[in-house]
């Protein structure tokens, strides 16, 4: 297959300055040195997309994303470098970019399709289906700056991809719009749009993961990581978390050191937990833990059937009868998905010793729910009845599960049926 899309050791530059007046001072000429220092939003990128591939593009705040695709489109100049398309291109990038928000809905359908090339005559005949996709009723004849979010993404997104693009490009424009309506976009996307070259920026690994040929992943400007969305989306998803709890691990190793407390916590693939994460009575509290799926260290994502283990490393003050320890995995709304303690799953109960640090071990298998973030919180407990026991420590939302299970999205849960049988009726009138 031939190339759609060719990236060539882009790079964009621009100059900082500390303080404006600095920046007047150069721009006037005044001084033969700059005041300035570079700042390299995008670092010689490289890549190539065939035609019909979707390329996704990941990648932490500030890592160059947005700007790459301002380059594509040809919204920023470059400051080095090349790009090379071919084809008609269709970009839905901010929300409302080519959008006049004093117009009607079909005043922006008709106003888009004519910068597309589009005679009256052609966008008319597209009017109807790109309204029947967008779905915004009687709005359509309003103007689109009384609009939601929502109705401004859900047209946005129809008129772009009814202009019979051959290269589409998405940046993170449908996070606006609801669930239902995502993924009516990722399925036509798939289904409808199977012979476009799309680039998609995301922090959705799910639709990375179900849309994307190819992933490249940025970070700081550079191009650090291209392959497999799931070799992808693990390595961004191991440096995130690497990043994230450096600076929870020096907290926590200079408060270790300051209380005389030795601990093990942030090596070995353990995490430290800060005191922020922590509430209960904190007679005994949770100092570390580690996740681990299959055996093996978590790999950025986690699917139906996988079995996680956490291990946790735990300090109690005074004497603990009758522990519970137990989990609980939420939704990114902070719903309750699933959960378990010791005591309910019918282990014995355990205790412990004043000034004791103790490591313990629990294992379950991930059940087949629907792909999203799923979020771990562990829990110490005091007692075995389940409505009087003492909260200990809570360790909330310590831990984030991307789950990508590749099941269908029947319900928040998928209940396999157990029993299945299928007979003619009997017709209206006859005999029984």
């Amino acid at each position: 297959m031939c190339a759609v899309i060719q990236v060539k050791q882009l790079s964009k530059i621009y100059t900082i300055y500390e303080k404006p007046a600095m920046r007047l001072i150069d721009a006037l000429g005044l001084s033969k040195t700059s005041h300035g220092r570079e700042f390299f939003a995008l670092d010689q990128i490289d890549f190539t997309v065939e035609k019909g591939k979707t390329l996704g593009i990941i990648g932490e705040n500030g890592a160059g994303k947005s700007t790459l695709l301002k380059i594509i489109t040809g919204v920023l100049s470059p400051s080095d470098g090349e790009v090379f398309l071919d084809g008609r291109v269709s970009a839905l990038l901010e929300l409302g970019t080519g959008f006049n928000p004093e117009y009607t809905g079909i005043e922006n359908i008709y106003l888009s399709g004519n910068m597309m090339g589009f005679s009256k005559e052609e966008i008319r005949r597209k009017v109807p289906d790109i309204l029947e996709f967008a779905d915004i009723g009687d709005f359509a004849c309003q103007k689109v700056k009384t609009y939601s979010s929502g109705m401004f993404a859900r047209l946005a997104f129809a008129v772009a991809i009814h202009v019979e693009p051959e290269i589409l490009i998405v940046d993170e424009a449908l996070a606006v719009g609801d669930l239902f309506f995502q993924q009516k976009c990722n399925l036509y996307m798939k289904e409808k749009m199977s012979q476009c070259t799309k680039l998609l920026v995301t922090h959705d690994m799910t639709s990375i993961a179900n849309m994307a040929d190819e992933v490249i992943v940025l970070s700081k400007g550079r191009l650090v990581f291209s392959g497999k969305p799931l070799e992808a989306i693990s390595y961004y998803t191991k440096k995130a978390h690497t990043e994230l709890f450096q600076e929870q691990k020096k907290e926590q190793e200079r408060k270790a050191a300051g209380s005389g407390h030795a601990q093990e916590s942030g090596t070995g693939g353990w995490e430290s937990i800060g005191e922020e994460s922590l509430g209960g009575a904190m007679d005994a509290k949770i100092e570390a833990f580690r996740v681990t799926i299959n055996e093996e260290d978590y790999k950025g994502y986690v699917q139906s059937g996988d079995l996680v283990t956490i291990q946790l490393q735990a300090y109690a003050a005074r004497r603990i009868q009758s522990l519970m320890i137990g989990y609980q995995v939420k939704d990114k709304y902070g719903n309750v998905i699933f959960g378990e303690n010791t005591h309910s799953s019918g282990f014995a109960e355990s205790s412990l010793a004043e000034n004791t640090r103790v490591q313990a071990e629990l294992s379950f298998r991930w059940p087949a729910i629907r792909e999203n973030d799923y979020f771990l919180t562990l829990g110490l407990g005091e007692g075995t009845h389940e409505m009087q026991h003492i909260i200990q420590c809570w360790a909330h939302n310590i831990f984030q599960f991307q789950n990508i299970s590749g099941m269908p999205d029947h319900g928040l849960f998928n209940q396999k049926i157990e029993q299945f049988r299928i007979w003619q009726a009997a017709e209206k009138g006859a005999e029984k």
